[in-house]
């Protein structure tokens, strides 16, 4: 039992690891990023200011990837 509710720990600390955004800043308004944030875009994690600037891009991706850091 031990075994297994570590290896949860490690899978789930290695997830939340990998969910770090690549950006700092909101692409859509160059304020800061909020934790937790976030939308999935080919691969990448990238983080919004706020819940109305997620909406946007979630809205229509392709429009505002060009904007994400390569």
């Amino acid at each position: 039992m031990k075994t297994l509710l570590t290896t949860f720990i490690l899978l789930a600390a290695s997830s939340l690891a990998a969910a770090a955004p690549v950006n700092s800043t909101c692409i859509m308004s160059g304020k800061p990023v909020k934790e937790g944030v976030t939308s999935e875009y080919k691969g990448k994690t990238v983080g919004f200011c706020c819940t109305n600037c997620k909406a946007r891009f979630d809205s229509n991706p392709d429009k505002f990837g060009k904007k994400i850091a390569k």
